[in-house]
């Protein structure tokens, strides 16, 4: 609440009045106590050395009001400056948004280029920012490209503007970008991603949601994880989510903390790679996850204090039990892994077929 200048102007007075006091009873009291002495009539001297003193105190209590005044001017101007700042972010955000909705697919792709801009130097509502480009990766998208003109020609540069989207949230999680978004949530929830690049990136805090997501790949194209560090705060879904095709890698990954769960997820086709991968530390759970077809392939992967589990898990918070992992026709190889001192939990006495455990490995002394 902001103060009327008159009160304003009241109280600094009334403190410099007091602070006056105080500094002349200090000195009183230091030069120790002395009376003051009466020697008659005033002189014409003393006389005007009251008046000097009364004009000096007018001119001290002038000299305030005047700063006060300047104080005040300065706060509403700084006010001012903040408020435009502000609606200059405001107006930003509206005409990025405005880009990312527009027809024109090169106005879409200038929009998602403003929008990060603005995530990386508005601060304050950078969560918000992130959440509108995260919020266009979910709309609706074809999986597969049309076989005909004019669909197959909207349909890759729609392609190319998402690719730019995912390589612009990437390139902000890894710990040489000017300004990071570790930490912040991003939510893919439903996306289809058909090549992305998420090298280097991580993932320090924050709910990381691919829920439903379809990762589905082209011909070469890849849905790359390689040495992302998933660490200790971090919370990353992939729950439900379908691996259909091509290639999703995670290759040397590093699992020093956090939660990442595969929880009834379904690999139908994509070979998911973790190789030389390293589960240090956290969770990571499989549990009613399908493996239908395709390779999960944990080549050199070091199972050192990770707790990772394809069994059935109790959720006692939730008192309800979470199946085991299904083994319908895909492939799940830990035959070759480099450490297998903290083996994955899988609660079963017999190997299902496509489950491959490392040389002299029984599934039943697993815990």
């Amino acid at each position: 609440m902001r103060w009327p200048l008159s009160l304003h102007v009241a109280v600094v007075l009334s403190l410099s009045a007091l602070a006056a006091v105080i500094v002349a009873a200090a000195l009183w009291l230091l030069l120790g106590m002395p009376r003051l002495h009466v020697a008659g009539p005033l002189k014409p001297g003393d006389v005007f050395d009251g008046i000097k003193i009364v004009l000096t105190i007018v001119a001290g209590a002038g000299g305030v009001v005047a700063l006060v005044v300047a104080y005040r001017r300065q706060h509403l101007n700084e006010a001012s400056e903040e408020r435009d700042h502000g609606r200059s972010f405001t107006d930003r955000f509206g005409a990025a948004a405005d880009q990312l909705g527009a027809d024109q697919p090169t106005a879409r792709m200038a929009g998602a280029y403003a929008m990060a801009r603005l995530a990386d130097e508005w601060r304050h509502e950078r969560q918000t920012c992130i959440d509108v480009l995260c919020g266009y990766l979910r709309m609706p998208h074809a999986p597969n490209p049309p076989a005909e003109e004019p669909g197959l020609t909207a349909w890759q540069r729609e392609r190319e503007i998402r690719k730019t989207v995912l390589r612009l949230i990437s390139a902000h999680l890894r710990g040489d970008s000017p300004e990071s978004w570790q930490g912040y949530d991003l939510d893919f929830t439903g996306a289809v991603l058909d090549e992305a690049d998420f090298r280097g990136a991580r993932f320090t805090g924050g709910d990381i949601i691919f829920i439903k997501a379809l990762f589905v790949g082209h011909d070469r194209d890849q849905v790359v994880f390689d040495e992302v560090e998933f660490a200790d705060g971090s919370y990353v879904y992939f729950r439900l989510a379908e691996f259909r095709s091509g290639s999703v890698r995670f290759d040397r990954a590093v699992f020093s903390g956090g939660w990442v769960t595969f929880d009834s997820t379904r690999f139908t086709g994509a070979r998911v790679n973790f190789r030389d991968a390293s589960f240090i530390a956290g969770e990571v759970r499989f549990e009613d996850a399908e493996f239908c077809d395709g390779l999960v392939d944990f080549s050199g992967s070091t199972f050192a204090g990770t707790r990772m589990g394809f069994g059935e898990h109790h959720l006692e918070s939730l008192h309800v039990t979470a199946p085991p992992a299904r083994f319908t026709g895909g492939t799940v190889d830990l035959s070759r892994t480099a450490t297998f001192t903290h083996p994955p939990h899988f609660g079963l006495q017999t190997a299902p077929q496509g489950l491959l455990l490392p040389p002299g490995t029984r599934i039943c002394d697993l815990p």
